[in-house]
Order: C-alpha cells, then structure tokens, then sequence
C-alpha cells in the first residue's frame, strides 16, 4: 500500500522507525525530510507521518479512508 505523502515544504509530524518523533519538512524534490538540526531522511525512510504530534500514540495506528484506501494523515 502507498502511503499518501505531504504537499512540497509542508511542516508535518514525522516517527523514526525506532520511534522517535521530529517536526519536520518534507521536500518533494528530493522525496526527504528535513528536521531541525537533523539530517535529511528519505521518506521511506520515515516510519509514519502525521499533521498533528503523537508523542505517546504510534502513528500508523490511525488510518484514515481516503477514496476507499487506507492512509495516513
């Protein structure tokens, strides 16, 4: 399954496989994210993304109905 990805320099959410959670910026262009004093992450990378921050919630436990597919906000 696809995962529906942010609009180019939108400021999003993002979860680290290892759980971490970082505000980030997602680069189109490139396919990446950008967080504050990070290094840029490829977007498969990234385990999960989300307009809003989870500190104690795993992301990918919210899916949401997009024209009859699942994805994450």
């Amino acid at each position: 399954m696809t995962l529906r990805k942010p609009n180019d320099l939108e400021t999003v959410w993002i979860e680290y496989p290892e759980g971490r959670h970082l505000r980030a910026v997602y680069d189109a262009g490139n396919d990446t994210y950008r967080a504050e004093s990070e290094a840029a992450i490829a977007a498969h990378q990234v385990a999960n993304w989300s307009y809003e921050e989870h500190e104690d919630t795993d992301i990918s436990d919210q899916p949401l109905a997009d024209k009859g597919n699942l994805t994450r906000s």
